[in-house]
């Protein structure tokens, strides 16, 4: 088998894997390979010939955006992908297949702002690099275009960053929903996350489940909070102290935590309580309770002997939990340490031992904590309603990932049980999704093997399973954990695989989990499920003067599911309901009841998958420890979705990315079908032999594994011998010029020294020779001369009569040419006069106009109509001015208010009623900056008469001053030029990245690359994509607008430096969030884009327009991306040239750029640190995005009119003959 140089993986006990080279075939049957390690160690590897190492991907396929994209996918590839976008390109998310990845950076990134939510809102997922937003952008456009509940699933370890993934995701929502809705309630819903991250757990600990008590580390900030704040005069009265002096908050040794600082949180809490409307009396009320609970952990049981415990009435903490609460103290002292068993025959009052007393101390504070995190949550429930209809709704639930400690009890059985169901629904949905595509693309569908682990949810769940039976060993009033151990051993050992014995314990058991072996302690499993909270201490609450106390233990029904009446769920299995209420009352059994809800709720939405990952455990920024990593990819299902999808089709392509990507492939014959469908159909057919390695979908081709990697191989041949071909001739051209150099030189030496030998006779002969050789030249040359004489004549002949007719034919299409020019020169005429006439009919509509024209026709002298010859720009500004000049000639300052007035607000309504109309918008922005330089000219002031002629000096205005008129002109001139540029920016923005970014135009090797499961737009369908033409063309059209409507051309010029700097802007923006553009054939092709632009600005006579530099950041990353990135010399290139981008812009891209070919080279992490440091001394904004909505200070230029106003030609059809000259 040729297997020599083929790059394998190979077990590592520190690395889990490590890369290494075959230096030898390997021969079917053999049991040892001869690898090649890359610290150069030669190792003879053992290996099962039915079990080989797995294959490397090649370089070029790592580092992607979607692990479904790899050629081989396996547990190593999956591994080493994450690790290279993680710590060489610092990018913490990354898709496996539906699933979204995200590793926490330990670090703050500026990947959150409002410009990155509003770059993905609106886009497809496989149009941008992978993101929270993206995965909450899906989920609100399913929602909305399905009208269809959906889920966002978030689990992960503690510390992984699951709650600030929530947060983010719930950030999105409320930000993108803000323009078509309500914005208090999106305030609100944000506002919510502080209060419930205070008072629910939201630093989780390994020993704590839905507990305020922790061993390890502090977890419910609101605690610490209180006490933090215990000093100011309005908590005086709850009398607490530092977080150390409680029980409950000094259990983990770590009240403090680096960077938190819990007295300004709590004022942040107590905003956010009042922004939900929850005012300051509900919030003492809800710290009063809090206050107390902590009290209760700190009341102390005092031992009598071995069987009986006591309170003191006296103990400080009990009186101020008494107090707090409004409770009986001596009461209260006396059923802490005592309860009640009730018989048939009689009720006996049985002493506790202090370890019961604890248990039931501590139970009480868990159930009055219970009762108020419910009634904070249903409070900020009813604070988020709105009035209209609730159709849909999208749930993030940010719920704890699989779990395996050292020491494993009643906390990790449950969330393991939890998550046991949370894969199987994972597991199921993966399944329908696979055969959803294949049914779609016409694959016959083989079905798949995937791991069912209903099996292990039985043994947990079933009759008589470990909940059961743990239950049923509650009821019993001596039941204890052994006996209950003992019962699991006699019901499972060797009569279920998924339950074991430990060998060396006898309180222990294990259970097979989908992700991994647990080994669970029994010891405190029964007082843990059973929670007991005696009926006694309820009864003391329930008396409590306090109302809110006494309301938590009314026996009224709670309301069991978050969601109102009007969403449906299906239920995904009827929960069994025992007539027994005391064995409803278990923790297993109520966990069990919420976990059916959970499932039935999600079971309704289309859920969406986001699994975060710890990278380490010291939290160290981009440290990346492969052990921690792999053991939560295997415990969190992304490693099962890709053994789903490597039995398959795992590598999936699109006709369109296969034919871009392999037409290096193809043969001329190939590509000269119109079919691009039916060209790689063709190419596959003769490039894979075997047609059981791939499978032709209606849009894609299904490849098996390992079938990518070998076209990969192919075409990295084919590139070589063409850059071998080329290297080939280059050389050859240069040792032939070298050589006729050479050449040359020899024979210019050898006829010097062949001269020095010439003697007299020698030369005698030599001119008799010349001689000769004259007189016979010239004869051979008359002759030739005449012979060329005639020819020359005859072809001058039929040359000369063959321009006569093509002249002559040009003449008569030239004719043709002045017609068509004639009509369309007519047809602009009449466009341009319809605008104007518009006008006037808007000004002519209005009585006031009727009155003014009345006014005037009384008192000015009638002359006939004035025939248009030619219609100046702005012709509607100067008819304006010449009303206002009429009224200031009249003397009328009525009149001329009321003209005024009403030629602002008629362009206001103008404006108002065709606010997307860039025509009409440009019309009027032209003529609102003419009639105000109309009023400036002939204002009277010298500043703007000093251009005028002697004749435009004779109509400045004599009675009023319209300096006040002007300045509401210039602010309604810039309200229109605003509302212009945004009808620009919104014609031309959806084309600048499919334009700028996408569009290939450079012919040669395309860029393109695979995307996994989530694709690009333009890899489905480039039938309709807009390219750089269509950005050309759109610019065309508003500057030929811009120009026929006459806009000031200095005004023109911040119109499109505006245009320019948003085409650069949202380029830029887009890419830095598309890892898959920042290549070396991108820089060439953005670098290309940028000359087009050059080009039309040349060609529009705009060059001083400053456009250009508005495109400088866009340009010097382009440059980034094509130059080397290796030495210091290089690292000191960049940090000189990129002086327009920030030091996170450049090492952004730096870190995203992607080789797309094996000839370039990752930038090394090393060499990105070297630009950074250089960096840190640059002072510039640590801002990643641009912000496209930024607009360039615009000022409208003062520009004479050079038409004299009486000899302004005003249209009879405007009917406004009693506009006369003065």
């Amino acid at each position: 088998m040729n297997t020599k140089l083929k790059l394998v993986w190979i077990p590592d006990n520190d690395e889990v894997w490590r890369p290494a080279e075959i230096t030898a075939d390997y021969k079917t049957g053999d049991n040892v390979l001869h690898l090649l390690l890359e610290d150069g160690t030669e190792l003879d590897y053992p290996v099962d010939p039915k079990a080989l190492p797995p294959l490397r991907n090649p370089d070029i396929l790592v580092g992607e955006n979607d692990l479904t994209a790899l050629s081989y996918l396996h547990e190593p590839a999956v591994l080493h992908n994450l690790k290279v976008r993680f710590v060489e390109s610092r990018l913490i998310y990354t898709y496996s297949g539906i699933i979204l990845v995200a590793m926490n950076p330990y670090k703050q990134l500026p990947i959150y702002g409002d410009a990155i939510i509003h770059a993905y809102s609106g886009q497809n997922m496989g149009d941008m690099d992978p993101h929270i937003f993206a995965v909450a952008e899906e989920a609100y456009k399913q929602m909305a275009r399905n009208n269809k509940n959906q889920s966002i699933i978030v689990s992960g370890e503690s510390g992984a960053g699951k709650t600030v993934s929530a947060r983010y995701a719930m950030r999105y929502f409320a930000t993108v929903s803000r323009s078509t809705s309500n914005a208090q309630v999106e305030d609100k819903v944000l506002a919510s996350n502080p209060i419930t991250e205070a008072v629910g757990n939201a630093k989780t600990t390994p020993v704590s489940f839905h507990c305020i008590f922790s061993e390890n580390e502090r977890n419910y900030h609101i605690f610490y909070q209180l006490c933090s704040s215990a000093r100011r005069p309005e908590f005086k009265h709850l009398k607490l102290a530092s977080a150390e002096e409680f029980n409950y908050t000094n259990m983990g040794g770590n009240s403090v935590i680096e960077g938190v600082d819990d007295r300004a949180n709590m004022i942040e809490t107590q905003r956010t309580f009042c922004l939900l409307g929850l005012k300051e009396d509900f919030q003492m009320d809800v710290f009063k309770i809090l206050a107390a609970i902590l009290h209760l952990g700190n009341v102390e049981i005092i031992a009598v002997g071995d069987e009986r415990s006591s309170v003191s009435q006296d103990d400080k903490h009990l009186s101020i939990f008494c107090e707090l609460l409004d409770l009986e103290s001596n009461k209260m002292a006396r059923w802490l340490c005592h309860r009640k068993i009730i018989t048939s025959s009689e009720t006996v009052v049985k002493p506790m031992t202090k370890p019961q007393a604890l248990n039931a101390r501590d139970a009480l504070a868990k159930k009055i904590y219970s009762h108020l995190f419910s009634f904070i949550v249903g409070r900020i429930n009813k604070a988020l309603q709105f009035s209209g209809k609730q159709h849909t709704f999208i749930g993030v639930l940010d719920i704890y990932g699989f779990e395996t400690f050292d020491m494993n009890s009643f906390e990790q059985f449950c969330i393991n049980y939890a998550n046991e169901k949370l894969q199987q629904q994972f597991n199921l949905h993966v399944f329908k999704l696979e055969q959803e595509e294949y049914m779609k693309e016409n694959i016959p569908w083989t079905l798949i093997d995937f791991y069912d682990n209903q099996p292990v949810i039985d043994l947990i769940e079933a009759k008589m399973g470990i909940l059961d039976l743990l239950d049923e060993e509650c009821l019993l009033p001596q039941g204890t954990d052994e006996n209950w151990l003992q019962k699991l051993y006699n019901n499972f050992i060797n009569k279920n695989p998924l339950f074991e014995k430990p060998r060396m314990s006898n309180s222990s058991f294990i259970i097979q989990h989908f992700a991994d072996k647990v080994e669970y302690k029994s010891e405190g499993f029964l007082e843990k499920n059973r929670d007991t909270v005696y009926e006694d201490l309820i009864e003391i609450l329930k008396n409590s003067k306090f109302q809110l106390c006494a309301n938590f233990f009314q026996d009224n029904p709670i309301p069991i599911s978050p969601f109102s009446s009007t969403i449906q769920v299906k239920s995904a299995k009827i929960v069994i309901k025992s007539p027994n209420k005391q064995f409803r009352t278990t923790v297993g059994n109520k966990f069990r009841s919420s976990l059916y809800l959970l499932m039935e709720t999600l079971n309704a939405t289309t859920p969406h998958y986001v699994r975060c990952i710890k990278p380490n455990d010291q939290k160290l920024a981009f440290e990346f420890d492969a052990k921690r990593v792999v053991q939560q990819l295997r415990a969190c299902g992304v490693l099962e979705t890709i053994r789903i999808s490597s039995q398959s089709y795992p590598s999936r392509w699109t006709y369109i990315e296969f034919y871009s990507r392999y037409s290096i492939l193809m043969f001329q014959q190939e590509l000269s079908l119109t079919d691009k469908k039916q060209i790689c159909k063709t190419v596959l057919q003769r490039l894979i032999q075997d047609p059981s390695q791939y499978q032709f979908g209606r849009t894609k081709i299904f490849f098996r594994a390992g079938q990518v990697a070998y076209l990969e191989k192919l075409r990295s041949d084919k590139l070589r011998q063409a850059c071998i071909m080329i290297q080939k001739n280059m050389r050859g051209w240069l040792q032939r010029k070298k050589f006729l150099r050479i050449r040359q030189a020899a024979i210019t030496i050898q006829q010097y020294i062949r001269g020095q030998a010439i003697t007299a006779a020698a030369l005698k002969e030599t001119w008799a020779a010349i001689v000769i050789q004259k007189h016979c030249r010239g004869y051979l040359v008359r002759r030739l001369c005449q012979l060329i004489r005639v020819a020359a004549l005859t072809i001058q002949a039929f040359t000369r009569g063959f321009l006569a007719r093509k002249k002559y034919r040009k003449m008569v299409e030239e004719q043709k040419a002045l017609v068509l020019q004639k009509y369309a020169r007519a047809w602009l005429a009449r466009r341009r006069f319809q605008n104007i006439r518009r006008f006037v009919l808007n000004i002519q509509l209005s009585y006031r106009v009727q009155r003014l024209q009345k006014k005037l026709e009384d008192q000015v002298v009638k002359k006939g109509p004035l025939v248009v010859v030619n219609m100046i720009p702005g012709l509607p500004a100067h008819i304006l001015f010449m009303c206002v000049r009429y009224a200031d000639y009249l003397n009328d300052d009525g009149m001329l208010k009321s003209f005024m007035n009403m030629t602002v607000n008629g362009i206001k309504q103008v404006i108002k009623e065709h606010i997307e109309d860039f025509e009409m918008l440009s019309f009027w922005l032209s003529n609102t900056c003419h009639f105000l330089n109309c009023l400036k000219q002939y204002s009277g002031e010298e500043e703007f008469m000093k251009y005028n002629t002697p004749e435009q000096n004779k109509n400045i205005l004599k009675h009023f001053d319209l300096s006040e008129y002007r300045q509401v002109l210039s602010d309604l001139a810039i309200k229109i030029y605003h509302q212009f540029i945004i009808v620009m920016e919104n014609n031309i923005q959806p084309m600048i990245v499919p334009g700028m970014l996408e569009y290939e135009s450079l012919q040669g090797i395309s860029g393109l690359k695979p995307t996994g499961f989530r694709k690009r737009s333009s890899s489905i369908d480039d039938t309709d994509a807009y390219t750089m033409t269509s950005i050309l063309q759109q610019l065309s059209y508003f500057y030929t607008t811009m120009c026929q409507n006459g806009l000031d051309s200095e005004l023109l010029k911040q119109t499109v430096k505006q245009l320019f700097f948003l085409i650069g802007s949202v380029t830029l923006n887009s890419l830095f969030l598309r890892k898959d553009m920042c290549s070396c054939r991108k820089g060439m092709q953005i670098r290309c884009n940028i000359s087009y632009l050059e080009e039309w600005l040349k060609d529009k006579n705009l060059q001083s327009s400053s456009a250009k530099e508005t495109l400088e950041p866009l340009s010097q990353a382009a440059w980034l991306l094509q130059v080397k990135k290796t030495t210091d010399d290089d690292a000191k290139e960049i940090y000189e040239r990129c002086t327009s981008l920030s030091a996170v812009q450049i090492v952004k891209i730096l870190n995203s750029y992607t080789p797309i070919d094996d000839f370039e080279k990752r930038v090394a992490p090393s060499f990105v640190r070297k630009v950074q440091a250089m960096l840190n001394n640059r002072e510039n904004s640590t801002l990643l995005m641009l912000d496209t909505k930024y607009l360039f200070q615009v000022t409208f230029p003062f520009t004479t009119s050079p038409h004299a106003l009486e000899a302004i030609q005003i249209p009879s059809s405007f009917k406004l003959g009693f506009l006369t000259r003065i």
